[in-house]
């Protein structure tokens, strides 16, 4: 049925292991909203899509603070973004954001004073950002924007952490106060974005690889275990560990040759795992 295409479609790309899943979670609960919201004229849906919208505003009334976060860092979005998204979403839930909205601006601040802290050392000379660079279709940024994504309305975010250092407020509010990103093509890379801005914003670009990190779905983990499954069978029950984890490995390399998952080698990516506990003490040891 053409009324189901969107929920497919949505889960066929936030279940994607191989680009960041976090950014796009706010595009596609607007698009079910407004899609809800607009079958429930339709007097041969009404009667299903009602149970549908309470199932809805039970689990995304409520938005993640993860979710916002990293719809913010998409260079594409940021607060102005984040804004019109809140408006938008509450004309078709009867949601007031406002106050949501103020949060997370408030936790944003507050998340980034923890990485200061802990990636002080991190920040260096500012460079002049370099000329912008899979993302949301570009009908999607024309929702959010209007028209056809070509415009940016949407107050302008301000300094609201009277607590932080000014070291702090100033890369975080420098990102946020800086034009938006125009380039609404499919091929968007923000995580490419964000390796070329890592002079421009040190700490920030740490705290947008975290959060970009994190998936959406946990297909990639089910699948992991039921790859497993097909190792270990009635007739190799005796394998070490060892050998299973290797197993494992080389058919997960195999499958990710053909999608160029390692096509980039990345030498930063061990030095990413060193320092992860943001509210460790400073001089703090880990026990073995």
């Amino acid at each position: 049925m053409e009324f189901l295409e969107l929920f497919h479609d949505s889960t066929v790309v936030l279940s994607g292991v191989y680009y960041p899943t976090s950014p796009l979670i706010l595009h596609h609960v607007l698009e079910i909203a407004s899609h809800l919201h607009a079958s429930e004229r339709d007097h041969n849906l009404r009667n299903i899509v009602y149970p549908m919208m309470l199932k809805f505003l039970k689990y995304w009334q409520h938005i993640p603070l993860l979710y916002s976060y990293a719809f913010i860092l998409d260079p594409r979005a940021k607060m102005r973004g984040f804004f019109n998204v809140l408006q938008l979403l509450g004309e078709c839930t009867g949601t007031d954001y406002m106050s949501y909205y103020a949060d997370v601006k408030t936790e944003l601040y507050k998340l980034f004073n923890k990485y200061e802290r802990k990636f002080g050392t991190a920040r260096s000379q500012r460079a002049p950002q370099p000329a912008s660079h899979t993302g949301k279709k570009k009908q999607a940024w024309g929702k959010i924007f209007g028209g056809h994504g070509s415009g940016v309305v949407g107050p302008s975010p301000s300094p609201v952490s009277a607590s932080s250092s000014s070291g702090s407020v100033c890369e975080l509010s420098a990102y946020l106060d800086s034009d938006n990103v125009t380039a609404y093509e499919d091929d968007f890379d923000i995580l490419l974005w964000w390796r070329d801005h890592k002079l421009t914003f040190p700490i920030l670009s740490i705290m947008a690889r975290d959060i970009m990190s994190v998936p959406v779905s946990t297909i990639s983990s089910k699948s992991c275990f039921s790859l497993t499954g097909r190792i270990i069978e009635e007739r190799r029950r005796r394998l070490l560990p060892v050998n299973v984890e290797m197993l494992a490995l080389i058919k997960d390399w195999e499958l990710g040759e053909t999608r160029q998952q390692h096509a980039v080698d990345n030498p930063e990516l061990e030095e990413a795992f060193e320092n992860l506990y943001l509210d460790e003490e400073e001089g703090s040891t880990v026990g073995t």
